[in-house]
């Protein structure tokens, strides 16, 4: 904390302000404190002409004075390596730097503690502690950089931050921001002792400079004064007159007073082309306040110097607007539509004073002349000794007025003394003023409750799966059947699979066994299962195929039809080529027999698709393929028909219509609701009755009744019969509930 005054003790006695009294707005002190120009002085003050790095994984921190080493630079020979990375690597034993520099890469190594030199820079660097650098060096990337105060200072500014606590106290508060809690405290210490170093200069070299010029006249006029004495006495002794002026007192008198006055007015006139020829250009604060003194005791001071100083705060205010505008803005503009308003008035009251004076001066050389015309009457020795005895006097008033000039500005610069104080030094903490960490943990504690509530809603509201058995009951008409849920098995194959014959005791193969069972129910002389799906990829072709192993296992010959001939998947399930099948079959390309596959199973085989056909819909609904079908059933005790999706294509639609039992199959967390719309309409466009329904991949959920609380879902990998079934995943259970919750509302 920084407080700025000014003491002006001669103020009170010469009734004169100083020039480099300071006014009262702080504003103009606030931009010098936070201009590059001041900052490269603190810069200059901590001598920070190498920076010192440690790169870790994450972060980079600049490390200052708790480096594990440090750089003595003895000479950089090449500028142009400031500002790039110097990379110190150290083995124990010697150090390797490493560098690229216009984009060629050096390197060069030395010892701890002794001269490094190459073409680019002259060096010596050290540890206070070799076995902590060694560490250092080895669990991070350890770099340093050669400054210019210019690029340290333009790189720092930004972190520096500088504001009025009090404007009416003077105290100005400075603030810097960085990892490095010693080099904050620094650069504060650094920019307040150069702001005040700075301020004391200037004013020291402003005054210096003005009792250096006043010296400079007054040793002109002591020279010119000693001519007109020597002159005088000279003149004296050669014509021995001692004292010529009891012939002629009155005119002399008279020719005395009216010089007086000539000069007093010449005298003006000379400071009035000075004042002229400052103010021709444009002039700066420093012109305006050096010209004040010029006024004191002329008899035009009250209105020049009223204005002078008029002149002198609109600059000033300029100077103050120019630290946080540019020129362009509207407010420097209006301020300099004033200044020169102010520069025209000045330079009027200038010219017509100078008229006046030169009237009068005019007047006096008039008057003078006819009194000297009288002169001319007395002999030559009187007239030259006055001549000679005016100039000595001219000469002395001039000197003496300089003279007394210099005693005041003496006296004021000495009266005058900066009041500018560090109230409060910079301290350093242990406990960083950034990061807040409880604000930050609080605050995305807060944010991740908000957003995860929001997400919950989004999904809630954006809900469309099916997911359990209950979802189907809910939104299927009330004609439809649903055969149960079939649990979710991880498998690591990528298409489906007969599973029951390698796990019959699995939960998947009992509830298989209870659809088994409800299929009985619903048809207990069946011969034909067709079963379909609206999209490709919900467990269809799964289903057919355990299904079918399932009917086998209990005694009845089973075989299983793959009528998805446009993408064929039974043969990948029964690990068979799919040369022969039904395209080939109904075209009469085929027999039979040769079309049929066994299976491991025992009473299970199957008809795979065959080679993909340019026409599927012609051949599925051919009288050939009517025909294959009845001969079938009169071989096999069950016929199942793997259909196409009825949701993508009509193919299946009629194989559904003619079956003794169609199984529409949705999956767990995969199928939409919108796809009961298909349901629907089969039911009340297609005229499919008795339509039976299974869920394919349902989760286990605790407290749920057997069968339906199971799930199944190929392309994970094998079902685990010794861990369970899988959990429902925690993240999921608030969804259930919420929809179980507006499901009963």
């Amino acid at each position: 904390m920084l407080q700025i005054g000014n003491q002006d003790n001669a103020k009170d006695i010469l009734s004169v302000e100083n020039v480099n009294a300071k006014t009262d707005n702080v504003s103009s002190e606030i931009e010098l404190l936070k201009s590059q120009f001041l900052f490269e002085k603190a810069v200059e003050r901590i001598n920070y002409n190498v920076s010192l790095f440690s790169k870790g994984q994450l972060l980079t921190e600049e490390r200052y004075t708790s480096s594990s080493f440090n750089v003595q630079p003895y000479a950089l020979l090449d500028s142009t390596l400031i500002n790039f990375p110097i990379y110190v690597d150290f083995d124990g034993k010697k150090v390797d730097l490493s560098y690229n520099l216009n984009g060629k890469n050096h390197k060069i190594s030395g010892v701890l503690g002794e001269q490094i030199k190459n073409q680019h820079f002259d060096i010596v660097l050290k540890a206070n502690n070799v076995d902590f650098f060694l560490e250092d060096s080895e669990e991070n990337d350890l770099y340093f950089m050669f400054n210019s105060v210019q690029s340290f200072a333009t790189r720092m500014l930004p972190n520096l931050s500088v504001q009025a606590l009090d404007p009416v106290a003077k105290t100005i508060q400075i603030k810097f921001q960085n990892s490095n809690a010693i080099l904050c405290h620094d650069i504060t210490l650094g920019v307040a002792e150069a702001f005040m170093d700075y301020d004391q200069q200037s004013k020291r070299k402003s005054s210096e400079n003005i009792l250096a010029f006043i010296d400079q006249q007054l040793d002109s006029l002591s020279m010119e004064l000693k001519s007109s004495k020597d002159s005088l006495m000279n003149y004296q002794r050669k014509t021995n007159i001692p004292d010529p002026d009891q012939i002629s007192t009155s005119l002399s008198t008279n020719i005395t007073k009216l010089q007086d006055e000539l000069f007093i007015i010449e005298e003006e006139i000379r400071s009035l082309n000075l004042v002229s020829q400052k103010l021709k250009s444009e002039p700066n604060r420093l012109d305006v306040y050096r010209l004040i003194p010029e006024m004191l005791g002329k008899s035009y001071e009250q209105s020049l110097s009223t204005q002078l100083s008029g002149l002198h705060e609109l600059l000033e205010k300029k100077e103050d607007l120019l630290f946080s505008v540019t020129e362009g803005h509207e407010e420097v503009i209006l301020i300099e539509s004033r200044i020169q308003s102010k520069l025209s008035s000045i330079r009027k009251s200038i010219n017509v004073i100078l008229d006046r004076l030169l009237v009068s001066s005019r007047s006096l050389m008039a008057k003078i002349q006819n009194f000297e015309g009288d002169y001319y009457e007395l002999p030559e020795k009187k007239m030259e000794f006055s001549r000679l005895k005016n100039i000595q006097e001219l000469n002395d008033k001039y000197y003496t007025l300089l003279a007394e000039k210099k005693v005041m500005y003496a006296i004021s610069d000495a009266g005058y003394a900066s009041d500018n104080r560090i109230l409060s030094r910079p301290t350093v903490s242990e406990t960083p003023v950034s990061p807040n960490r409880k604000l930050i943990y609080s605050t995305f504690v807060m944010f991740g409750t908000l957003l995860g509530l929001s997400i919950m809603f989004f999904k809630y509201l954006t809900f469309n799966e099916i997911n359990v058995v209950d979802d189907l009951k809910n939104l299927l008409p009330s004609q439809v059947s649903i055969l149960g849920g079939i649990p979710l098995v991880k498998t690591k194959e990528n298409f489906s699979k007969i599973i029951v014959g390698e796990m019959p005791k699995s939960v998947l193969a009992e509830a298989m066994r209870k659809i088994r069972t409800n299929l009985s129910y619903i048809h207990p002389d069946y011969k034909t299962i067709a079963i379909s799906s609206s999209i490709s990829g919900e467990g269809k072709t799964f289903v057919a195929l355990n299904l079918a192993g399932i009917i086998a296992m209990s005694g009845k010959k089973t075989i299983v039809l793959d009528l998805d001939l446009r993408k064929p998947k039974v043969h990948l399930g029964f690990d068979a080529e799919n040369n022969f099948g039904m395209s080939g079959l109904i075209i009469n390309q085929y027999e039979l027999n040769r079309c049929i596959q066994h299976s491991e199973i025992e009473n299970l085989d199957f008809i795979t698709a065959g080679p993909i056909p340019p026409n599927p819909s012609e051949l599925l609904l051919s009288n050939r393929f009517r025909e294959i079908v009845e001969e079938l059933k009169n071989i096999y005790d069950v016929v199942i028909i793997d259909n196409p999706p009825v949701g993508l294509v009509s193919d299946g639609i009629k194989n559904l219509s003619e079956a003794d039992i169609p199984i529409y199959v949705f999956k767990s967390h995969y199928s939409k609701r919108i796809f009961t719309f298909r349901v629907k309409e089969l039911f009340e466009m297609q005229k499919i009755k008795g339509l039976n329904v299974v869920l394919n991949g349902v989760k286990a959920m605790k407290n749920n009744s057997y069968g339906y609380g199971y799930g199944y879902g190929y392309g994970y990998g094998y079902y685990d019969e010794n861990n369970g079934i899988d959990k429902v995943t925690w993240w999921r259970k608030p969804f259930l509930i919420l929809r179980n919750i507006f499901k009963k509302k």
